[in-house]
């Protein structure tokens, strides 16, 4: 638990001081990062000098016994420490600025004095560097101010340090600028409800205005926006977007709803257990967090390049003192390093892009997801619920023995008749199929559901059966042998077939397929375009339906009878012939696949345990968002190169410019940050395409 007290307060911002006995040293970014995540929390500062943590916070998702809470909970002890850089603020650039005027004002002695008292910081930083035995480039700060002071030149060591303070603070905000975009998605969406009064009275209200313990009323349509207990009435919830369960499930009192899922049918009075950044939804702020705090190899590559070019310098000052003696062109050599362009631009670069991602819908888990996925070149999709939608449709109705007009009119609507009394995803095709032909209501019995076989009702006193031809042939007795041909057809079409007899004579049939995605040929098409090399399709069907299915959308590879242990070998084949592989898919069977390949990703519709083994989620319900994020990696691998020989060539120049004496300190400290700066601002812009 974290020593602290509240020192000050007002609505949306805390500060806290903690005990002088906790150890704060280089816990800043842990502290950041562990709150960061927080729906809700808008900034966290901390002064580890100063023993304070300041946190502004939203007042309609939090309040400040709930903001004291998690940050008590938070041990110190458990901290990840890292290096801790200066934040620079606007009162250091005006210090500065206010010192270099007075370097040119004053006389030697005084300006001297005010100097010396603001370079201070800067020439301790570089010797603390030096006494841990490390070159970085703020050991080259500290040398090439130092010595323009040592000169007595201190008009040009205060300019010097004053370019340095700035470029630092514009650099250290484009950074916070980039990491509060991706805090202000962790946003719930908001929604209008009826919250139901003491007295009985109902009134609109806005969620975020729900408290702990509120009452509201949810009726069809509604998207449930909190954790609550049902207390009154029963409801279908549709939990798709949680379980991936595509039929909705029974709520009634003393059950559970969670936030993230709708009403479906019926309705429910629900008491307030969580909100704002304790429910269900919150979730994806955590995962927007990880991904901010998940470093990629390349980011890892760039800043060791990053220390290495910081030698560069050091070697290129002391050759050019050799030859030269002149301790002007040394202090322009060392103003130039690669380092801040080289290491800011990329985490820079991949946060514009996760940033413009999240706007089209898509989650990407961080940078190493995005470099992985750049070199992805075979995608493999799970067929239901991917290429699909997770339903069926009703594409034929095939009458037997009737001669009449209406024989697939009356048939169907028949059907639809008796299985509007189950939620199985079959039935709701066909009651689909009746409702968008209009189609009249048909009396009939009771209705009788026999699990994982059919439906058994009457008709006009005799019985009435339909189901799966296994169910009518070997448990009614149900007599197919004068079909056959017919059957055998539909079943060429990849059709899944429901049988209807009635007085244990075969009626008809209804035949269903898979309701592809109306996007699947476009995303397949430019993913091809992109430059993903093999697309291949995993699914439970029989081979002769997937290989259909697969030839009609031209598909390179089918795996057809797939296990959920199945999918995760067949991803571990095609690794083992040297492919980096993307999966896409949606269920919990998913998991294993998902976790296995180079890159998962998982469906809006998803369940929770794919969602959270994915490296992307597409937050809305379109394959195409798969497109979308290949061709996102590619924009933000690019820009990294790009940028990385950018900070080479235009560097090199400066620093070559600067040894040969064709540039002040000042000059080159300007042409350093502007160059820097404007790769910043190149990564930075990428984030509205």
């Amino acid at each position: 638990m974290t020593p602290l007290r509240i020192k000050h307060h007002i609505p949306g911002r805390i500060r806290f001081k903690l005990e002088r006995s906790a150890e704060l040293a280089d816990t800043s970014d842990w502290f950041k990062q562990s709150l960061i995540g927080i729906q809700g929390i808008k900034d966290v500062r901390v002064n580890e000098d100063a023993y304070s943590i300041v946190i502004e916070y939203d007042e309609a998702l939090l309040d400040k016994a709930t903001v004291e809470a998690r940050l008590a909970q938070l041990d110190i002890a458990d901290a990840e420490l890292s290096e801790t850089e200066h934040q620079f603020t606007r009162g250091d650039i005006a210090m500065n600025a206010i010192g270099t005027l007075a370097a040119a004002m004053l006389p030697g002695k005084w300006g001297a004095i005010s100097t010396a008292t603001l370079i201070a910081p800067t020439l301790l930083e570089g010797v603390s560097e030096l006494r841990d035995k490390k070159v970085s480039v703020e050991v080259l700060d500290a040398i090439a101010v130092g010595l323009s002071a040592y000169r007595g030149d201190y008009k040009t060591a205060m300019m010097t340090q004053t370019l340095i303070s700035l470029g630092e603070y514009m650099e250290q905000e484009t950074c916070r600028k980039s990491d509060k975009l991706l805090a202000d998605l962790m946003t719930p969406t908001e929604a209008v409800v009826w919250q139901v009064l003491a007295n009985g009275e109902r009134k609109q209200v806005n969620s975020t205005e729900l408290n702990v313990g509120d009452i509201v009323e949810l009726v069809p349509g509604d998207a449930v926006p909190i954790d609550g207990t049902v207390i009154d009435g029963a409801a279908l919830i549709n939990q798709a977007a949680l379980t991936g369960e595509s039929v909705p499930v029974r709520r009634e009192q003393d059950a559970v709803v969670y936030s993230g899922s709708s009403v479906f049918e019926g309705t429910i009075q629900v008491r307030v257990d969580k909100v704002g950044s304790e429910s269900t939804t919150a979730k994806i702020a955590q995962l927007i967090y990880d991904s901010l705090s998940e470093k990629s190899e390349i980011q890892q590559v760039t800043q060791d390049m990053a220390n290495r070019r910081v030698k560069i310098t050091l070697g290129m000052g002391a050759a050019v003192f050799a030859l030269t003696q002149d301790i002007n062109r040394v202090a322009s050599v060392f103003l130039v390093d690669y380092s801040c362009a080289l290491k800011l631009s990329t985490p820079v670069t991949f946060k514009s892009i996760m940033y413009r991602a999240a706007q089209q819908g898509i989650l990407l888990k961080g940078g190493s997801a995005i470099e992985k996925l750049a070199e992805v070149d075979v995608c493999v999709f799970d067929k239901t619920g991917t290429l699909t939608y997770g339903d069926m449709e009703v594409t034929d109705v095939v009458p037997f023995n009737c001669n009449g007009d209406n024989c697939a009119r009356d048939l169907l609507a028949i059907a639809a008749s008796v299985e509007e009394h189950s939620n199985h995803p079959l039935s709701q095709a066909v009651v689909n199929a009746a409702k968008h032909h209009q189609l009249p209501h048909i009396d009939h019995g009771e209705v009788e559901y026999v699990i994982a076989h059919g439906l058994k009702s009457t008709l006009n006193g005799h019985c009435l059966v339909m189901g799966s031809r296994h169910f009518l042939e070997s448990h009614e007795g149900v007599d197919f042998s004068g079909y056959e041909a017919q059957i055998r057809e539909y079943e060429a079409k990849g059709r899944h077939l429901v049988y209807v007899s009635h007085q244990q004579e075969l009626m008809g049939m209804i035949g269903l397929r898979d309701h592809l995605r109306d996007d699947v040929e476009r995303t397949l098409a430019d993913l091809r375009e992109l430059g993903i090399k093999h697309l291949v399709m995993i699914s439970g069907d029989s081979v002769y339906k997937a290989n259909k299915l697969g030839d009609e959308l031209k598909l390179d590879k089918v795996f057809a009878e797939a296990t959920p242990e199945s999918k995760s070998d067949i991803i571990e084949s095609l690794q083992a012939q040297g492919h980096k592989v993307m999966f896409v898919g949606d269920g919990v069977n998913d998991a294993p696949a998902l976790t296995k390949a180079n890159v998962g990703v998982a469906m809006c519709e998803g369940t929770e345990l794919a969602r959270q083994a994915a490296d992307v989620v597409l937050l809305q319900d379109k394959l195409y968002g798969v497109a979308e994020t290949y061709q996102l990696s590619k924009i933000a691998m690019k820009m990294i190169n790009t940028n990385i020989k950018i900070a080479e060539y235009v560097n090199s120049g400066i620093m070559l410019a600067a040894a040969m004496g064709w540039l002040n300190p000042t000059m080159s400290a300007l042409l350093h940050n502007g160059t820097t700066l404007g790769i910043l601002a190149r990564s930075v812009a990428i984030k509205n395409g």
